[in-house]
């Protein structure tokens, strides 16, 4: 029970709590055990589900290298969704933040963040609501590489071309 006395709606296969109502990353960790002992699909394709006309712009913002943009605008969308789709939107904003450190020369906060989204990338594996995470996380993977060094090189980073999302039917 919350504190409004509403039961807490608890998703059937894993009895953990659809939505966060206290320690948002401990219930985090819990679902990413239960995605990993159970697999993606036991919660559906991520296909059923129409992908809200937010995620379709951030992905353009991404895909134009506006990745604190991509990051703000799916933020609110992340907090009102329950699990397991929260986890897939956090996956793509802490990638897309990565990317956006990257941006400033930040070695650490790309590192963190990057590695935080391919973890969390690795659950919606290879496609989740109509975006190729497979591609996603190959690239997030690489340019991750790139930073995990001590002597980062920045020009030639700066010079390669930032990865794009890729969505389901489009390459």
């Amino acid at each position: 029970m919350n504190g409004g006395g509403d039961s807490i709606e608890k998703d059937p296969i894993t009895n953990l709590p659809t939505m966060p109502f206290r320690n948002r990353r401990a219930l985090d960790a819990q679902w990413i055990d239960a995605l990993r002992e159970h697999g993606i699909d036991r919660f559906g394709d991520g296909e059923s589900a129409d992908p809200p006309p937010d995620l379709r712009r951030a992905v353009e913002q991404f895909n134009r290298g506006e990745f604190w943009e991509c990051h703000e605008t799916l933020e609110d969308v992340w907090r009102e969704s329950p699990y397991p789709f929260r986890l897939f939107y956090h996956a793509v904003i802490k990638t897309s933040v990565g990317f956006h450190h990257l941006s400033g020369h930040n070695r650490h906060g790309a590192r963190v963040k990057l590695r935080d989204g391919v973890e969390l990338l690795e659950l919606f594996q290879p496609e989740w609501m109509g975006v190729r995470t497979d591609l996603l996380h190959s690239d997030a993977t690489e340019w991750l590489s790139y930073v995990d060094v001590p002597n980062v090189a920045w020009a030639e980073l700066d010079g390669r071309v930032k990865p794009r999302i890729v969505t389901a039917g489009a390459q």
